[in-house]
């Protein structure tokens, strides 16, 4: 009798071991453990009401979480607060962090080490536990926030590398897209994961993409870049990225009066007694990642596994700014639909991601089974507990992103200008200086219920 009481308290031991052993796992697979626990969405509620001129003290909370191993995203939430409230010094310190962690990470990519080190933790708990990697469309904002930071000091060698950054960060993510996906489908073959039995749990997905054929094409970056070559008199440069809009928004009446403007200067007839005044318009907060329940089927019958997405119905509707300068008028345009490329982003990650969560339930359903054979009803509650505590969608993205990017431009004589902008959350007077072929841009955020304005210095004459 006491041999078996022993030998019973012996296995329960070995059961809290082991399951104190996953629970250690899920919390050495870094950050992860906070998204878990505390998903990334409600965390980003602070970042989102501290948009603006005072940041208070969100800003040494996101200098401190940016050493985790989610600090790529925690230091592009902390350059977009700065920029936002003014600190252009202290944004660009933030953004080019952020640049050098793209690097890392890269680097990390092809050496294939601390991937298969995260990967090891994620197969247990989920991908909260894969250290975060900014997709591309996140990379080109950066890139492009920095430009204006650079602008807003008027370095401008630096801004101009940050746009040829952008831009180039577009052409690889280009050049990678179907390669990825390619594999992704492969591997999935390879796993007999049928991916077509889980089209009918995204539609609110493919909604919420809209029309975005890439989650790379940017064409307000784009717009930002052919502004700057324009006012340098690099107008072919300023050709190819106005052509580039185009091609992203090929109905859109501003971008082909600036590709026939920038080709009548390539033939030697630039702007005269004009110069250009630019809205750069960001509305809102880009849609965070919602969760939903994917019923896995192993060997052993259907696992149910959380799983990211994003809704149709949650995505903001757009809006216009107006800008007014006397007689004269302009609405700004929707460049970038940020929440469609976050969407579209999701959805050319889903066969990859599909396959890891049929890994994942497989593993996790074996786990749970083997706890039960060897350890009876004690050992199947911990891993079930442990199952339903891990079971979180990873919702972690960039979330003081727009919900839409837009531009607008005027075209005015040289001088001093007062300009009206307004938008149905609110209004504002500016005066800004115009120069004979020169760009004068405005940037303008639209958080919820506020609008933050800045007139950056203006850009002419030879790089």
């Amino acid at each position: 009798m006491g041999q078996e009481c022993g030998n019973g308290a012996l296995k329960n031991k070995i059961v809290r071991h082991g399951v104190l052993s996953l629970l250690l796992l899920a919390l050495l697979s870094g950050c992860a453990t906070r998204s878990l626990f505390s998903p990334y969405p409600g965390q980003a509620r602070d970042w989102k009401n501290s948009l603006g001129p005072e940041p208070g003290d969100v800003v040494g909370r996101l200098e401190k979480d940016a050493d985790s191993r989610d600090g790529v995203l925690y230091l592009q939430e902390l350059g977009r607060v700065q920029q936002v409230a003014g600190q252009d010094r202290a944004s660009k310190k933030a953004f080019a962090d952020a640049i050098e962690r793209y690097q890392r990470s890269d680097a990390a990519a092809l050496l294939r080490a601390s991937g298969l080190a995260a990967d090891t933790g994620a197969l247990l708990v989920n991908d909260n536990a894969r250290p975060y990697v900014a997709p591309d469309y996140e990379r080109i904002f950066t890139h492009a926030y920095q430009a204006l930071n650079y602008w807003a000091e008027d370095d401008v060698t630096g801004a101009a590398v940050e746009l040829r950054a952008a831009a180039n960060e577009q052409q690889v993510a280009a050049n990678k897209r179907g390669k990825e996906i390619a594999k992704a489908d492969q591997q999935a073959e390879q796993q007999n994961v049928d991916l077509s039995r889980y089209d009918g749990y995204f539609e609110g997905l493919d909604a919420a993409a809209g029309s975005v054929k890439a989650s790379f094409q940017n064409a307000w970056t784009f717009y930002l870049s052919a502004l700057f070559w324009e006012a340098h008199g690099e107008y072919n440069d300023a050709l190819v990225d106005y052509k580039k809009a185009l091609e992203i928004h090929p109905d859109l009446d501003m971008i082909k009066a600036d590709v026939q403007r920038v080709s009548r200067a390539l033939d030697g007839r630039p702007l005269r007694h004009q110069g250009l005044v630019a809205v750069l318009f960001e509305q809102g907060y880009v849609p965070a990642r919602q969760q939903i329940s994917l019923p896995i089927p192993t060997p052993h019958g259907l696992f149910a596994v959380a799983f990211p997405t994003y809704s149709g119905q949650n995505k903001p509707a757009a809006y216009r700014l107006t800008v007014t300068s006397g007689e004269r008028q302009a609405d700004t345009r929707v460049l970038a639909d940020v929440g469609g490329l976050a969407a579209k982003n999701l959805r050319e990650q889903l066969p990859g991601m599909l396959v890891r969560q049929t890994l994942r339930a497989v593993t996790k359903y074996n786990v749970q089974k083997k706890a039960n054979d060897d350890f009876g009803p004690v050992g199947a509650l911990f891993t079930q507990l442990f199952n339903l505590v891990s079971e979180q969608a990873d919702q972690r993205s960039w979330l003081t992103l727009p919900a839409y990017a837009q531009a607008a431009r005027l075209l005015l004589p040289p001088g001093q200008h007062t300009l009206v902008l307004s938008t149905p959350g609110g209004s504002a007077t500016l005066t800004v200086p115009v120069v004979e072929r020169g760009v004068t841009v405005i940037h303008v955020m639209a958080p919820p219920g506020r609008l933050i304005t800045r007139v950056l210095p203006v850009q002419e004459g030879p790089l």
